[in-house]
């Protein structure tokens, strides 16, 4: 593998994101794709991951490690087929075993809380759709027993890969983020920026979620490389 070590490579499937990382002897892909929502058609995304990671020239064998941020399908729908094809372990929170396991209708659906007023409104008007739409994910979906499971403070260096797991819960029990060395932070769905920085829309608790958000002001914290969205400075965060 040729290219500058720890060199973030974001891959926009379409409303959601993938990032690779660049790491000596390999990568590490953070984050896999799913279904979303409001998709107009029925796609696991698995076909655009596979070509963006052709295209970097990442191939089986070079595949170090496959990181989570968090259990949610849009975001690990493809990690059991990803760890098949490219003999890479998967790494999870044990918070969010349950979601990738033996995961239930009620307990993908334990997130969709919202403090906005309008988009409780919208869920409510949307609740049958979504359910029935999460329900036809959770059919589609490769359950799969993680390899690596995640703590807060973990070192990944034995994947070659000095970042460090910051344990971040709210938008699920088990999210997570990675917080490199220059200070960019791969923080899953704990933070949005599709149309400007912001914390996740919904959460399974509100209260863990700003909690978790407050803590990373005491860290060395630069630029928030997002779920949804794009790449934002920490210090643009209201």
């Amino acid at each position: 593998m040729n290219g500058a070590i720890n060199t973030i490579i974001p891959i926009d499937l379409g409303g959601v994101n993938s990032y690779l990382i660049t790491v000596e002897n390999g990568y590490v892909l953070v984050d896999t794709g799913g279904h979303l929502i409001m998709d107009k058609t029925f796609d696991n995304r698995r076909k655009r991951l596979v070509e963006a990671l052709a295209a970097t020239g990442c191939v089986k064998g070079d595949l170090r490690l496959i990181l989570l941020t968090h259990g949610d399908n849009d975001h690990v729908a493809n990690a059991a087929y990803i760890r098949n094809t490219f003999d890479a372990p998967i790494a999870l929170h044990p918070g969010d075993l349950a979601l990738v396991e033996n995961p239930t209708l009620d307990a993908l659906m334990a997130s969709f809380q919202y403090h906005s007023v309008l988009l409780k409104l919208v869920f409510q008007l949307m609740k049958k759709k979504i359910a029935r739409i999460t329900q036809k994910t959770l059919e589609d979906f490769d359950t799969f027993k993680p390899d690596l499971l995640l703590s807060d403070g973990m070192n990944l260096k034995d994947y070659g890969l000095e970042g460090t797991i910051i344990h971040l819960p709210g938008h699920t029990a088990g999210s997570v983020g990675l917080l490199l060395p220059n200070g960019s932070l791969l923080a899953g769905d704990t933070f949005v920026n599709n149309t400007k920085p912001a914390s996740a829309p919904n959460a399974l608790n509100f209260s863990s979620l700003y909690s978790s958000i407050d803590s990373l002001r005491n860290k060395a914290v630069k630029t928030i490389y997002p779920g949804h969205g794009h790449p934002f400075e920490f210090k643009d965060f209201a």
